[in-house]
């Protein structure tokens, strides 16, 4: 009993060692002249995060924000204790309403803060594939009987994703083709297409964890120039004169960039 006692008081020591020297180190880096300093500095630094806008069953996404991380841009600092600035860690704010909480609506454009579009295609004739070698950047929705190796290894500089059969979306074409793409493409199976507001294709897609995504300009170059805008999601409806289309979007100022990218918070 005597040894039992003797151990236990033994190890509360050393608990209350460690406790001890733990709260001293805080006291001691609390007190530290390059604490204060990330410390009084931190709000200058702090970039506040964008809510999603959210209306009815549509969303745009929010923009995460960001904070200086004290405790770790402190460690990188502490040993030539000076305050550098290229040496700063940050962490994320997350937007008080965001596109991962709000699966259940439907993606209608990226932000407008940024000032990016992104070019949707279709892609349901060996043609189409063909032609669109050479193209990067572009999110390409192929019918199901197009998803193969081949296919996906001729236009995988893009973004890849499965517009089920003719854009019916079953859990069946799902699986099949979100294996494929994740397994060969160099992205990953997050979203469906429709061209409308389609309460079945959210509730399948929502199901296996993917958003849904409606564009807000359909058509070609003249569609385009009539309504253009920071955070557009362009379905256009054929391949032709897409040298001219990103183009007058690259001369306008707008970044072409994938779908993932623009929708990115």
């Amino acid at each position: 009993m005597k040894k039992i006692i003797r151990y236990f008081s033994l190890l509360l020591l050393v608990c209350f060692s460690f406790f001890y020297t733990d709260r001293v180190i805080n006291l001691i880096n609390k007190n530290d002249p390059l604490m204060k300093q990330l410390s009084s500095v931190s709000e200058e630094y702090r970039v506040n995060p964008v809510s999603a806008i959210i209306e009815d069953n549509t969303i745009i996404p929010g923009i995460k924000g960001r904070e200086i991380d004290i405790e770790k841009s402190y460690d990188k600092m502490k040993v030539a204790g000076v305050f550098r600035e290229s040496a700063l860690v940050y962490k994320d704010i997350n937007p008080s309403s965001s596109l991962s909480n709000n699966k259940d609506k439907f993606v209608i454009k990226g932000n407008s803060i940024k000032n990016e579009v992104s070019i949707v295609l279709i892609v349901d004739s060996s043609n189409d594939i063909d032609d669109l070698k050479g193209f990067n950047n572009l999110s390409l929705f192929l019918n199901s009987s197009y998803i193969n190796s081949t296919n996906i290894d001729k236009l995988k500089e893009n973004e890849i994703y499965t517009y089920g059969k003719n854009g019916l979306y079953t859990d069946e074409s799902l699986t099949s083709d979100s294996a494929i793409i994740n397994n060969l493409s160099n992205n990953k199976s997050l979203y469906c297409l429709s061209k409308e507001k389609n309460r079945e294709t959210l509730k399948v897609c929502n199901e296996r964890n993917m958003y849904v995504v409606i564009p807000n300009i359909v058509g070609d170059y003249s569609a385009i120039k009539k309504s253009l805008s920071k955070g557009s999601i362009i379905l256009l409806n054929s391949i032709n004169n897409i040298d001219l289309v990103m183009k007058y979007i690259n001369g306008k100022g707008y970044e072409v960039v994938t779908l993932s990218k623009l929708l990115e918070e």
